[in-house]
């Protein structure tokens, strides 16, 4: 009989295949990159565009643009493009942040040709026509309006403003009245300028022929399309945050919206692997140190986290939980706490071995299968742009980093002196 009561043995090799993409240019400069892998006659295809919300001239013009890229094009109606993918068992999924946008496709290698034509026509000859431009903003206004009673999204919108700054694109937020002044015209010339082949990168994954790729290049790597267009990556200077503590009033809220974190860098910054670590015993997983304090021994709220996110020229680390109104000062207390403890203590051998069990568990999962080896993929062109050196620096410092190295950079990177407080929430209910 199994014994339920004693856990199974841990064990790990050590070693992480990563698997590398298979790059080809294609005639007009796309750059294509391959992953064969798997045992079903599936594929993954994902377009991907310098296209993120930093670009974009007015607010909404990028995600507008990206997420009705399937809602009419010259010959095709957004329901006749709906119908089509649900005929042929495919699906398409529109993404838009603040540094890319783009377009995934995940279709039967048998029905790859018709969707693809499809997507093609979606991607080159979008319309936005009016009639589905209304519906978006009269949707998109609602669902803001909703989401702006959220102390949730109140303090995440102060967060992003206090470190970035309320005009800088990173920390730039759409208003109500801003989905009033969503034109075609602005859709359609940030389309043309952002969606086209002098902008874009494929990565095709599944079970991959000769037969997909030259499927792909007939029709995506032939001609140019889309106008000519340089895009700017220049990005205006960050602001410097002098004040520390910051109040958004949310009159009768039973719950407050907690904050606390500051911009960090970039994932190509040598430290990121580290810091990655630090944050995982912090506040990165199920068994982290917040989980345990605020939700298991304090009862404070059901969930907390603390995350570090890499973007193209920045990034942040931020922690964050909903409490109890009643619970706010104590909250922030033990989160403060939790901090200190990670610049002052050396973290136990048995929790630092816990850790790196865990990440590289999800190291593996990263590459577990021809999708999520597509999504690692992505991320790395990116944020490091195709740099697989990332990649084994990660797991190099998953198996090596020691207590001092952790402490070392909570005391770098984590002095409350440079850390930002967010809370949003009723003080008449505190």
């Amino acid at each position: 009989m199994l014994n339920r009561k004693t856990p199974p043995i841990q064990a790990h090799n050590g070693h992480i295949e990563v698997k590398k993409a298979q790059e080809l240019i294609l005639p007009n400069g796309i750059k294509l990159l391959t992953i064969n892998a798997g045992t079903q006659e599936v594929s993954r295809t994902e377009f991907i565009f310098n296209a993120g919300t930093r670009f974009q001239k007015k607010v909404l013009t990028s995600r507008g643009a990206i997420t009705m890229l399937t809602e009419g094009t010259a010959t095709l109606s957004s329901m006749q493009i709906a119908e089509q993918f649900d005929f042929y068992g495919s699906y398409v999924e529109q993404s838009a942040d603040r540094d890319f946008g783009g377009l995934t496709l995940f279709s039967l290698n048998k029905f790859l040709p018709q969707s693809l034509d499809l997507v093609e026509k979606v991607l080159k000859t979008p319309t936005y026509p009016e009639k589905e431009i209304q519906t978006y903003r009269v949707k998109g206004k609602q669902t803001l309006q909703v989401e702006l009673g959220k102390v949730s999204t109140l303090v995440r919108q102060k967060f992003f403003d206090t470190i970035f700054g309320a005009n800088h694109p990173y920390g730039e937020f759409a208003s109500p009245e801003d989905y009033d002044k969503v034109e075609q015209a602005d859709l359609l010339d940030f389309q043309q300028k952002h969606i086209s082949s002098s902008n874009c990168t494929i990565i095709l994954a599944g079970k991959i022929s000769n037969n997909e790729v030259a499927l792909i290049e007939r029709l995506f790597g032939q001609e140019n399309w889309g106008k000519p267009h340089q895009t700017d990556f220049s990005l205006p200077s960050m602001p410097q945050t002098f004040e520390q503590k910051h109040w958004v009033e949310k009159a009768d809220a039973v719950q407050s919206a907690i904050r606390v974190g500051r911009r960090m860098f970039p994932r190509t910054h040598p430290d990121f692997p580290g810091m990655a670590v630090l944050n995982t015993i912090l506040g990165g997983y199920f068994g982290s140190r917040l989980m345990k304090n605020l939700r298991e021994d304090k009862g404070y709220t059901y969930g907390v986290s603390s995350g570090l996110a890499p973007l193209r020229e920045s990034g942040f680390w931020v922690t964050g939980a909903e409490v109890g109104a009643e619970f706010t000062l104590p909250a922030l207390e033990q989160i403060y706490l939790e901090i200190n403890r990670l610049r002052t203590e050396p973290i136990p051998s048995e929790e630092l071995s816990l850790v790196r069990n865990y990440l590289l568990g999800e190291a593996l999962r990263t590459f577990d299968g021809p999708f999520a080896t597509a999504e690692t993929i992505t991320s790395l062109f990116e944020y490091n742009d195709l740099d697989y050196s990332f990649l084994h620096n990660m797991l190099d410092t998953i198996h090596n980093i020691t207590s001092k190295d952790l402490m070392e950079l909570a005391n770098k990177y984590l002095k409350p002196a440079d850390l930002i407080e967010c809370v949003a929430g009723s003080v008449s209910n505190m």
